[in-house]
């Protein structure tokens, strides 16, 4: 996580509520992770902001449980996936923009186009292949579009 901005305590409270049996509390986060209760506290609100983490509630129990939120991390993916139409449409405004004699930049444009209209091809189904490949319907050894 640390490659994408987030910081080493993120990481690692991600990595412990993925692979805890059960949701866990501040304290035990704190206390697993050798962390002060104020950096749990602050990272696990970091988790909630990003929507990574969910907070549980068990009933019986007065204190605030947290869990990993898979199904978020999926939709995250999916929606970095989308933005790269945004990023080709932006491109696409600056290529409108570079003078004729300024032909370098151009090209450098035109080539970042290219790739971003090749991504969002590539990927403008890939929900619905995520699901088939949740069904069963396709694996790794099927062949890509």
């Amino acid at each position: 996580m640390e490659n994408s901005g987030a910081t080493k305590t993120l990481g690692r409270t991600f990595g412990y509520l993925l692979l805890a049996d059960q949701p866990r509390t501040l304290d035990e986060i704190a206390k697993d992770l050798l962390f002060s209760k104020a950096t749990a506290s602050l990272t696990v609100r970091q988790g909630l902001i990003m929507h990574i983490f969910e907070k549980v509630s068990i009933p019986g129990e007065r204190k605030a449980y947290y869990c990993a939120n898979t199904e978020s991390w999926i939709k995250a993916s999916l929606e970095k996936a989308g933005e790269m139409k945004t990023w080709a449409e932006v491109i696409d405004r600056g290529l409108n923009c570079v003078p004729p004699h300024n032909r370098e930049s151009g090209e450098n444009l035109l080539v970042l186009k290219n790739y971003f209209s090749f991504i969002n091809w590539y990927l403008s189904d890939i929900a619905v292949q995520y699901e088939r490949w949740k069904k069963g319907e396709i694996d790794e050894s099927s062949e890509k579009p």
